[in-house]
């Protein structure tokens, strides 16, 4: 099925229903109309954890791949989606 596939690691899945999704591509779709259709699926806290709509602003601390690129490496939420891509939301990694 033509698309793109959505994959949720780590704590980030806590605020998602599943941890991954699958889309249908409407013409021209960006990581931010993805992160629109997200939000629906998400919980109430996605717009502080991942992505808030009403100011159009990722949380800087959550890494966003589309295949193995990551999107500030691309165009940001400007970055376009094409059939077979996997956006993967990876929160941040601490360690010592």
């Amino acid at each position: 099925m033509p698309g793109v596939s959505i994959k949720i690691v780590g704590y980030a899945r806590g605020f998602f229903d599943s941890p991954s999704y699958s889309f249908i591509l409407s013409e021209g779709m960006t990581i931010r109309g993805l992160f629109l259709e997200l939000s629906g699926h998400a919980g109430p806290d996605f717009d502080r954890a991942i992505y808030d709509i009403k100011t159009d602003r990722m949380n800087e601390h959550i890494a966003v791949f589309v295949n193995s690129k990551e999107i500030r490496a691309l165009k940001g939420l400007d970055t376009r989606l094409h059939d077979g891509d996997v956006v993967t939301i990876l929160p941040p990694m601490a360690g010592g």
